[in-house]
């Protein structure tokens, strides 16, 4: 059985790279830049790359550090650790042969993809069914790429394969989990007539899946298979990816256009992220990490109630899903829960969206609990959140700071009289503001600044952070199967966020003057492969503050 899921959440991996490579390798094709390559023997500078294309800077290194971390370029660094040059691996020889047509084909069903949900569920669409079946009956083909008996061959082969069904897949299940069909399928095996919708549209994603052997189809019967249960269990997995394919749709534009375009209408409704589904894809892979979460919720809340926090402040509380679950686990699990009608829990959530704000309010009500605001928050300004609590008759250091999966999200503020040169760079990371490149030494001092800003509100009860990390492109490329890096790395890299190593945001975080606690660190998975880190994070206290 486990090792049934481990090829799942491989599979699912490859999905989530191929929704991000596809249309990236598209966009490079379209704009010269792998021919750049094969025209020639040897390195190609980023430089020539930037001036033949014209492209802008910062997602241009974006994208070319994918092709790094999916094990199809490698770089070349100078002494200062910048990377100046790309080169073919072997793989990327023959992928440069195999892929850009096949993902320009694929790339065409972005802009469908983006509203299968309406297409499978609430309307018909002639010319996207012909679409959809001509995919299905290619995917079960291998796409038209013959075998190979050369091992770096067929493993290309296989890459590819892999990231075309990815872009059908991952829009599929993100549909079907959404519309509450594989938790139907989870309970027991469903016939296609009873399932509210276009028949034939939901006929054609079956049958997909079917080739995948995640479900079995008899006649109109509908049964997960084992490995599909899996799938099923974990479809949120696709919900952040897939939430991105306004900005994938755009990405050409991104790359070598206009790369201010607007993100977000008059009315602030955001243009580039379907942010409802954002919610929910986060809201569901939050659930891996609440076991650790909890422990230090434990903690804190059955120590004597003079020394507890008066409540709990999560900024970027999303769909509220985290503070439900730890309203939760203190009411049942804690001293503290005891004496809830003496001692209240004060819960606040904060976030800048205003569609997590609403649907963070219904998840509360809906779930019972008594007392809770929800308040505008920025997570660059922590002072302006004390402002809040002033105005709800609170005081924001008598609260328990949590957030989760936010800080790489922050806007970018350049930092004040920086002077470049004075800090050498750690990261991996490229990063990017509209376009403009941030050279990774001052996005690290960026962030040391950024977490400076949080260190006066964090002595009295700490702040706990669950974040999102980048591995290097080497380690990435050598574990494919195992981590979901590259996916990630594309979404945050063309969307202006910032994800640097584990270590990195340690290091940084101890010289903004936050000391983890290493009785509840915790990274996911517990490896060199980590990209989620859990830390409770506290300021040097004033004597006499005690806890």
């Amino acid at each position: 059985m486990r090792d049934e899921k481990a090829t799942v959440r491989a599979e699912i991996f490859g999905d989530l790279a191929g929704i991000v490579l596809a249309p990236t390798v598209n966009a490079l094709s379209d704009r010269g830049v792998l021919q750049l390559f094969d025209q020639s023997a040897g390195w190609i500078s980023f430089e020539e790359i930037l001036n033949r294309t014209r492209g802008n800077r910062g997602y241009l290194r974006v994208a070319m550090r994918l092709l790094v971390s999916c094990g199809w370029l490698k770089q070349h660094t100078d002494e200062n650790g910048e990377v100046v040059g790309y080169a073919w691996t072997e793989e990327g020889k023959i992928a440069s042969k195999l892929a850009p047509p096949l993902y320009s084909e694929v790339t065409s069903f972005i802009p469908k993809a983006l509203y299968l949900s309406n297409y499978l569920f609430d309307a018909s669409d002639a010319v996207l069914l012909p679409s959809l079946q001509e995919q299905g009956l290619r995917a079960k083909k291998h796409w038209g790429i013959d075998a190979s008996k050369d091992p770096v061959s067929e493993k290309v082969r296989d890459q590819v394969c892999r990231h075309l069904e990815g872009v059908l897949v991952g829009p599929a299940m993100v549909a079907l989990a959404r519309g509450g069909v594989l938790t139907r399928l989870g309970e027991e095996p469903v016939s296609l007539d009873t399932i509210p919708g276009n028949r034939e549209m939901l006929q054609c994603i079956f049958d997909l899946l079917a080739t995948r052997g995640w479900v079995v189809l008899d006649q109109d019967q509908v049964q997960l298979t084992s490995r599909g249960s899996y799938a099923a269990q974990i479809a949120a997995s696709y919900g952040v990816t897939v939430s991105y394919l306004p900005t994938l749709n755009s990405l050409s534009v991104l790359l070598f256009g206009n790369a201010r375009t607007p993100r977000v209408d008059e009315n602030g409704f955001e243009l580039l992220v379907d942010r409802a589904m954002n919610v929910w894809g986060s809201g569901g892979a939050h659930k891996t990490y609440f076991r650790k979460v909890d422990e230090i919720i434990l903690d804190i809340f059955n120590r004597p109630l003079s020394t507890q926090p008066r409540g709990i402040c999560d900024m970027g509380c999303g769909d509220g899903t985290f503070l439900e679950h730890l309203y939760y686990v203190i009411k049942n699990c804690t001293s503290r829960g005891k004496v809830l009608d003496t001692h209240p829990l004060i819960l606040v959530g904060a976030d800048f969206n205003k569609v997590a704000r609403r649907v963070t309010k219904q998840t509360l009500q809906r779930a019972g609990i008594p007392t809770y605001f929800v308040v505008h928050g920025d997570i660059n300004r922590p002072a302006q959140l004390a402002n809040e609590f002033e105005k709800l008759d609170l005081d924001v250091h008598d609260f328990f700071h949590v957030r989760s999966f936010l800080d790489h999200n922050r806007v970018y503020m350049p930092p004040a009289n920086y002077v470049p040169g004075t800090r050498k760079a750690r990261t991996t990371g490229a990063f990017a503001h509209l376009g403009e490149e941030i050279p990774a030494a001052q996005l690290e001092e960026n962030l040391v600044r950024h977490l400076r800003r949080w260190a006066p509100y964090t002595g009295r009860f700490g702040l706990l952070i669950l974040e999102l990390h980048t591995l290097s492109p080497e380690v990435s490329a050598a574990h494919l199967g195992d981590t979901p890096v590259v996916a990630y790395d594309g979404t945050h890299g063309y969307s202006d966020q910032y994800l640097v190593e584990i270590p990195i945001f340690l290091e940084c975080a101890r010289e903004a003057g936050l000391k983890a606690d290493a009785k509840y660190q915790a990274t996911f998975p517990p490896s060199e492969l980590a990209t989620v880190s859990i830390n409770l994070f506290a300021a040097p206290m004033s004597p006499d503050v005690s806890v």
